[in-house]
């Protein structure tokens, strides 16, 4: 059976019409920082006498009802003290969901985490300064 191409435009218009309704709709109930590509810069403040290395490869970022995210792919800083160092991260999820971030550092052979806000907490701060002494 060969359509001619009126009918062809003729249905290609009504599914058009159809589908469009129904994504903007979609599109209009989704928050505005629901969206991958959140940016949150997390500090690392040495509030200690001796300086360490903040491995960022081995720090984690974990979202409320989500699975523990490394902060970078391999990355380790000195911190010396009194002095803070960040990375940014881009979050998976948005902005204001409840985080609790994994920081490891080490000094010698020493090893360390430190939970901020807490081993059992969370914060929707996208800016947070954790201290760390060692």
């Amino acid at each position: 059976m060969k359509l001619d191409r009126r009918v062809l435009i003729r249905r290609t218009l009504i599914a058009a019409a159809a589908v469009l309704p129904i994504a903007a709709a979609v599109a209009a109930s989704v928050p505005n920082d629901a969206v991958a590509g959140c940016q949150i810069t997390v500090r690392v403040h040495n509030s200690g006498s001796q300086p360490f290395a903040v491995d960022w490869d081995e720090s984690k970022v974990k979202a409320r009802g989500g699975t523990w995210d490394k902060l970078a792919k391999s990355s380790s800083e000195q911190v010396d003290p009194g002095e803070t160092k960040s990375i940014v991260y881009g979050a998976l999820f948005n902005c204001g969901a409840n985080r609790r971030y994994q920081i490891h550092t080490t000094r010698g052979g020493d090893e360390e985490t430190t939970y901020f806000p807490s081993p059992d907490g969370w914060t929707t701060d996208q800016t947070p300064t954790i201290n760390v002494s060692m």
